[in-house]
């Protein structure tokens, strides 16, 4: 029988992969603090099923009907194998698409593309040195930002966030533009930060300069300009807004990072780059990772 469901503000998910796999869901899913239980692991290795992984049981695949699950979540960092195991779940055992899960493993090849990415800008930008501070809008728990600060350790790191989550008015804009009501969903819950949190992950950390509210006006009294932004704020609003302040600043020689230009969820992003273009020419180039595109001054 399926085990007794989690509080109602957590989703239920059940991973499908391998045991190294798996381990990694689940301890991205602790370390991030989501609001996420998982109730179950399924793997097709008859030997395995039964056996307990991590506290939850190992089941079937075709047992997965049977439990109150919100998402599947894939567990494989073999893309070649994504759509054979999306394939098996839907043809198989009857799981509707739009359940299964298959960015949140990927997660960890995707970062490591965006850091190759960046450790690649941050070169060019010494080389050619091109001054200016380094900045994110969009940090959370500072992720990509310990990164940022690593490969420029002698540039101040300004660090745009409400530490709160998503705005409430930034969400109601993106269901203004069709973005749909995916923003509301708790996968999507960025609230789980705090400004200790990301600074403790810091390498240089007197760099850090935390700007902590509602863009932009939180940068107002900041007078700089800048050789590297990282923009991750997922909604619409902000996202043109850190085009309008950031691009203007940006020295020549610089790069500005898009996260989430390529995905169907925070579609709100595309609009913001496809509009400032309109207004400012801006020449973009895809970085690799299947998310993200880098503007280069």
């Amino acid at each position: 029988c399926s085990p007794p469901p989690p509080p109602q503000d957590f989703l239920r998910v059940i991973v499908f992969g391998g045991f190294a796999g798996s381990g990694f869901v689940k301890d991205d899913i602790e370390k991030r603090g989501l609001p996420i239980e998982i109730i179950a692991f399924a793997n097709n290795d008859k030997s395995l099923q039964n056996a307990i992984w991590f506290d939850k049981p190992v089941i079937h695949p075709r047992e997965i009907a049977s439990y109150g699950y919100d998402h599947i979540f894939i567990s494989t960092d073999k893309i070649d194998f994504i759509a054979e195991m999306v394939n098996e779940l839907t043809m198989k055992h009857a799981i509707p698409k739009e359940r299964i899960n298959t960015a949140f493993f990927l997660s960890r090849l995707q970062m490591k593309a965006r850091k190759i990415a960046l450790k690649n800008a941050a070169e060019l930008i010494y080389e050619n040195n091109v001054p200016g501070a380094a900045a994110e809008l969009g940090v959370f728990q500072g992720q990509f930002a310990k990164h940022i600060n690593a490969f420029f350790p002698d540039k101040k790191l300004y660090l745009f966030d409400t530490f709160e989550g998503f705005n409430k008015q930034d969400m109601n804009k993106d269901l203004e533009i069709g973005s749909g009501e995916h923003v509301f969903d708790k996968r999507f819950d960025f609230s789980h930060t705090g400004e200790e949190l990301v600074l403790s992950q810091m390498k240089h950390r007197e760099n850090c300069i935390i700007k902590k509210g509602y863009f932009p006006e939180t940068a107002e009294k900041v007078d700089e300009k800048y050789c590297f932004v990282s923009l991750d704020a997922d909604l619409y609003q902000p996202m043109l807004a850190g085009l309008r302040y950031f691009y203007p600043r940006l020295e020549k020689g610089g790069y500005i990072f898009i996260h989430d230009y390529f995905t169907d969820v925070f579609t709100g992003v595309k609009k913001a780059v496809q509009e400032y273009n309109n207004i400012e020419k801006i020449h973009c180039i895809p970085l690799g990772d299947d998310f993200s595109l880098a503007i280069v001054k």
